[in-house]
């Protein structure tokens, strides 16, 4: 027997086989990972963190989201404010006179056949819902979007005659002998005005330096030597703007019929996406006698009888001039020195609640000259965000005319 080997029951064997058997039990333990405890708390952590990450995703990306969308919407109202304060800027240029304004054009061929029978106006406001050929929308222009009003503006591209120049001859032909043709061209368009008479418009066919007679294509029409002939240039604009179908659109009678169908893009042409109205006043002179100080801003066409705006502010009640004579309502024309205008715009994300009030104020009513009781848009979706851009455009071919001494 060997003395060095343990003998049975020694202590010594009984503890080593002791630890063998607890480091089985650890590694055991080791290869049997997490207990169910610990999975259960560390889920209950992982939830807590990635609904926490998910809430300040959700937050972050629904103010990025209207950030955007109200960036855009400003954007869009900057743009066509733009548009339409630019080409308001020169309403007139060309025609700014008592003889030209307010009276019926006589056209001729294509394109200002498309004006023919309609007023020659420097800026006109047609009120939402006006019906095309009533008093209230002589240009015969398709209503726009609801509680949307539409522009028109008119002005030549000349820089020369810009008050006009009286005819040296009586005529009632379509040869007009004027006191100066300095700057006419052939091609240009001329209107002839005269006080009480339609005014022809028509391009230039053939000029004689000599005699200083211009022949226009155009019907005649008989004028005495109290007669204007006003040199429009080339490119005269007589342009239209309207909100349909949620877009700001233009329309320009030099190249189409504006009078014609609504939804044709090729009429109508886009400006700017997610516009929802526009809502515009004029700038009134009510003084008598008149000084080009805006006293009251209104959307009616106001005569010396009932200088003073409707309460309701819808313009219908005016009859746009149309049942005066040509020399009062050139008169009243010449008394709107400014006008003022706002553009609604709408996101194009839509909302799940609703998150835009009732009605949006577009400027705020005023009790003191230039008095106005302001206006306001009804919201017709609540889901959506709005944006105003507003301004008031000095219609400055008007303030040069300066105020006219001869009208009431």
């Amino acid at each position: 027997m060997n003395p060095n080997l343990p003998m049975d029951g020694d202590d010594s064997l009984k503890t080593g086989q002791r630890g063998l058997s607890l480091q089985g039990r650890r590694d055991l333990t080791r290869a049997a990972g997490f207990t169910m405890v610990e999975l259960l708390v560390g889920m209950v952590i992982a939830l807590v963190g990635t609904l926490a990450i998910m809430q300040v995703y959700t937050v972050s990306e629904s103010s990025r989201r209207a950030t955007s969308n109200m960036a855009d919407s400003q954007s869009n109202g900057l743009i066509g404010l733009f548009s339409i304060e630019r080409d308001l800027q020169q309403a007139g240029a060309g025609f700014n006179n008592t003889r030209a304004m307010g009276c019926t054009i006589a056209a001729s061929a294509a394109p200002v056949s498309n004006l023919n029978g309609l007023a020659m106006v420097p800026a006109a406001i047609i009120p939402s819902g006006a019906a095309a050929g009533s008093a209230d929308n002589v240009w015969n222009i398709p209503p726009g979007d609801a509680n949307s009003d539409i522009i028109v503006v008119a002005y030549g591209s000349s820089g020369v005659m810009l008050e006009g120049t009286p005819l040296a001859a009586t005529t009632a032909t379509a040869t007009y002998r004027l006191t100066s043709i300095m700057g006419i061209g052939l091609n240009d368009y001329m209107l002839i005005g005269q006080s009480g008479v339609s005014c022809v418009l028509g391009p230039v066919a053939a000029t004689v330096t000599g005699s200083k007679d211009v022949t226009l294509n155009a019907a005649p029409i008989g004028y005495t030597t109290s007669a204007y002939a006003f040199h429009l240039g080339p490119a005269p604009r007589f342009v239209a703007y309207a909100v349909r179908n949620g877009t700001l659109t233009m329309c320009d009678f030099m190249l189409a019929d504006c009078t014609g169908s609504a939804s044709d893009t090729t009429i109508w042409r886009p400006i700017v996406n997610d516009v929802v109205a526009i809502v515009a006043q004029y700038g009134w002179d009510v003084s008598a006698p008149p000084d080009m100080v805006i006293d009251t801003f209104c959307k009616s066409r106001l005569t010396s009888a009932a200088a003073a705006c409707p309460g309701a502010d819808t313009g219908l009640p005016a009859a746009g001039n149309t049942a005066l004579a040509q020399a009062q309502r050139a008169c009243d024309w010449s008394r709107t020195p400014a006008i003022r205008l706002a553009l609604v715009t709408r996101s194009s994300q839509y909302e799940k609640d609703e998150i835009s009030p009732a009605s949006i104020t577009l400027w705020p009513a005023s009790a003191v000259a230039p008095t106005t009781n302001g206006a306001t848009y009804t919201v017709p979706d609540r889901h959506y965000r709005y944006k105003v851009a507003y301004t008031t455009v000095a219609l400055r071919n008007l303030k040069w005319m300066g105020a006219q001494s001869s009208c009431p």
